[in-house]
């Protein structure tokens, strides 16, 4: 059985309610909101139906397995690629730096902004964050406010944004504003995210952004499953949070890695 609740948290849970009445062996589930899946996690529970969950988590019930990509780490990432791009250019650590942040209290924002400032205080002091702004995640509102910033900062060498669609607007903004440079130039704004989608991975061929750092979500579910035959069939016991893996995609590996973006269908 297999259902989208297509963003609305309302109906994820009602979703999962419906699975409980027929019966359902395990539920497997990429939570809308960590708040509002509690009521279906605590009735599966009730149930005895074993929960797994997928990217994001539950703020209370008890789950089989958590699968998760370690944010913080794709935040270190993303500092440490900016670095590097920035110490080619000017042979040093340095250059000014614009952080697009995601939808503020969620946690994947909290937890890229946390690993990727932790990493620029701690090892690259002399790179400063000229703007950081909210862009929620959002590719319209990145243009926006990355064009706002462009207009305040004369000097900007490399962008982070918290996703991909951050990252994409921005490129958008950086080439309305007459500020694009091809990548090799002395002017080239460095531009990275995350996610690893398809528009960021097109960008990425085209030139138009640098990076991005890929999660695998195909694996995630796949793991998923495999959890949840090991603690049914199996009558093993299973992880109960594991890191799936992310990499660093460039125009170096954008056609030789296995990406999520080019196996799915209209993402």
């Amino acid at each position: 059985m297999n259902t989208n609740a297509n963003g609305d948290a309302a109906k994820q849970v009602a979703d999962i309610e419906d699975m409980i009445q027929k019966g359902v062996d395990a539920i497997i589930v990429n939570p809308q909101d960590i708040d509002a899946i509690v009521p279906a996690i605590e009735k599966a529970n009730q149930a005895k139906i074993p929960v797994i969950a997928l990217d994001r988590g539950a703020s209370a019930g008890e789950l089989l397995s958590f699968l998760e990509t370690d944010n913080v780490e794709m935040g270190r990432r993303a500092a440490d690629y900016i670095a590097e791009e920035l110490k080619k250019e000017y042979g040093d650590y340095k250059g000014n730096v614009v952080e697009l942040q995601g939808l503020l209290g969620t946690s994947a924002a909290r937890d890229r902004g946390k690993g990727f400032n932790e990493q620029m205080e701690q090892k690259y002091p002399n790179i400063k964050i000229v703007a950081r702004q909210a862009a929620d995640f959002n590719q319209e509102k990145a243009l926006n406010v990355m064009t706002n910033i462009l207009q305040a900062n004369s000097e900007i060498d490399a962008v982070f944004g918290h996703n991909d669609d951050n990252t994409v607007g921005a490129a958008n903004a950086v080439d309305q504003a007459g500020r694009f440079k091809a990548i090799g130039d002395k002017d080239h704004i460095v531009i990275i995210g995350i996610d690893g989608t398809r528009g960021a991975v097109q960008a990425i061929k085209d030139g138009r952004i640098d990076a991005t750092i890929s999660q695998v979500p195909i694996e995630m579910g796949e793991l998923a499953v495999e959890y949840a035959k090991q603690a049914l069939v199996d009558k093993k016991t299973v992880e109960n949070h594991t890191f799936t893996r992310n990499f660093l995609v460039t125009k170096e590996n954008v056609d030789k890695e296995k990406l999520w973006a080019t196996e799915l269908k209209g993402n």
